[in-house]
């Protein structure tokens, strides 16, 4: 019962944070890519999941192989100190980075605890764990980055239809995300290994089961953070997210197996949030793009060893308290009121940082709200404006056209009178010379002079950017030969034009010639298409 009961706190400790802070991290990566939008993916993933996480119970002594040596311990009250240190180490790091890696922390934990109970640590069995925890980001990053120039490579020499190309994307996606969530699970069980072997089976079931209970609870958490970095922070193309997703899986795989040792490095669980950003990191040096910032980066990089140190420390001054010793309870003490400290630090740092967000963005929104009216109130003057210049315009319009009325209403007044005294007249020489007047009136009458030229003066002022184009590109144009351009783009034909002109139809059909030659036009090109086009 008691072996039951260590198990369970460490894994409410422990295994729970491991599993559930590195999950949304693979499970983001593959919603991204567009394969976890597959129904197959969808009910496979959790199955893939749980698949990797039980691969101790079936090869159990490769597992304890890959984790034999300085780490592992044979003592069933270990387990628990080693669960509170991975917990509060991975809790104190959250609160200055969510790049946690709570693998590195657990193996340290462990390390520290083995310490305080007075076994040497050798340094050439400690030291390729801690090559492996360098190791293994870089090579995700060189990897993903590697990927990606080929894939750039590729689309660069190989010219594919955008819809033909994603769907290979999307294909090999699949492809990998049901390979990649498998890998990942398995490679973060390997914490298994360092379990108790007297054990036995039993450890790992109850660890599974303990994980599986408390997964209600996280689960929000888990599923807003996988979608976050779905929606926002993986908003670039395919060829990224396969990259990462290669990447990642080509690591957790690689540190899964005892390659690593026969190059002086050993197999161990990877933190996914540490790889993911690592592989982030390689893509944007490569492609100029920044996918993280650098403080985010430097964050991650600094949470990555920070984590396994204050796991260790915790765990070495836990041992010595469990022993009774007086000085690591003091120890811990210290270490305690440390973390607390950092951790309300960081709170009120984010939080300030937060409240400045706001500020900023209230104040932005004020300026925007500011500006808008403003842009408002200049247009609304620009449209008065706009409006009372039109309404003097057709006041203007109005008017001349209440004075056209008189003056013609004069004019015929005054023929009137002047037919009534021709009529009135016995002498023919008299009666022929005001006939003579009367018609020589009625012609200049005829011209319209004055209503041609305002009827001109109104149409200069309505193209007035049409009349200023046509004289700088045309200067040698006579007056005449503008006013027919004029005519001519406001669709008034030759009949009408030559009323207007007070000139033959035939006339118009000159001018217009004349004009196409100084246009420099030729036959196939159209006068009047090409006096709209200036």
């Amino acid at each position: 019962m008691d072996c039951i009961l260590y198990i369970v706190i460490s894994v409410l400790f422990a295994g729970t944070f491991m599993i559930m802070l590195e999950l949304p991290f693979v499970s983001g990566s593959v919603l991204a890519s567009g394969a976890g939008e597959r129904i197959a993916v969808r009910i496979l993933a959790p199955l893939l999941l749980l698949g990797g996480l039980c691969v101790p119970v079936f090869w159990p002594e490769y597992f304890h192989q890959m984790t034999d040596g300085l780490l592992a311990t044979d003592s069933i009250a270990n387990i628990l100190p080693v669960g509170i240190a991975t917990a509060v180490a991975a809790m104190a790091v959250r609160g200055f980075s969510r790049y946690v890696a709570v693998p590195y922390a657990f193996v340290a934990a462990l390390a520290g605890l083995g310490l305080a109970e007075g076994n040497v640590i050798n340094i050439g069995e400690a030291l390729p764990y801690v090559l492996s925890w360098t190791a293994a980001p870089l090579l995700c990053a060189l990897l993903s980055a590697g990927i990606y120039a080929f894939f750039a490579f590729a689309g660069r020499r190989h010219k594919t239809h955008l819809a033909r190309s994603e769907g290979r994307y999307l294909a090999a996606a699949t492809f990998v995300a049901v390979l990649l969530l498998p890998v990942a699970a398995a490679n973060n069980s390997l914490v298994f290994g360092f379990l108790p072997s007297s054990l036995g089976d039993i450890a790992v079931w109850v660890t599974l089961g303990c994980a599986l209970a408390i997964l209600p609870f996280v689960l929000r958490h888990i599923t807003m953070s996988k979608w976050n970095i779905a929606d926002y922070e993986l908003d670039t193309n395919p060829q990224s997210i396969i990259s990462l997703m290669l990447g990642m899986l080509a690591c957790f795989a690689l540190f899964s197996s005892p390659v690593p040792g026969k190059i002086g490095l050993a197999a161990t669980p990877l933190p996914a949030g540490t790889l993911y950003l690592a592989a982030l990191a390689g893509i944007s040096l490569f492609s100029k793009r920044t996918l993280v910032d650098g403080p985010n980066l430097l964050k991650g990089i600094v949470s990555t060893y920070i984590s396994p140190v204050l796991a260790f420390l915790l765990s070495f001054s836990l041992g010595r308290v469990m022993d009774g010793a007086l000085t690591g309870t003091f120890i811990v003490l210290g270490i305690i009121i440390l973390i607390a400290g950092v951790v309300i630090y960081m709170r009120m740092q984010s939080r300030r940082i937060i409240n400045q967000q706001i500020a900023r963005a209230h104040e932005q929104q004020v300026y925007s709200t500011r500006k808008s009216l403003s842009a408002l109130e200049v247009r609304a003057e620009m449209t008065e404006k706009d409006l009372l210049n039109k309404l003097d315009l057709k006041r203007k319009e109005l008017v001349d056209f209440a004075m056209g009325i008189s003056d013609q209403k004069d004019y015929m007044e005054n023929v009137l009178e002047q037919l009534k005294q021709v009529r009135t007249a016995k002498d023919g020489s008299e009666k022929d010379a005001r006939t003579d007047a009367l018609l020589r009136s009625l012609k200049e009458r005829m011209y319209f002079t004055r209503e041609m030229n305002d009827f001109y003066a109104r149409s200069e002022e309505l193209h007035k950017d049409f009349n200023e184009r046509l004289a700088e590109s045309f200067p040698n144009l006579t007056e005449n030969e503008r006013k027919l351009a004029n005519l001519l783009r406001q669709g008034f034909s030759s009949k009408y034009i030559a009323s207007l002109m007070n000139i033959t139809p035939k006339s118009v059909e000159i001018n217009r010639y004349r004009l196409r030659a100084k246009l420099g036009l030729t036959r196939s090109e159209n006068l009047i298409n090409f006096i709209k086009s200036i």
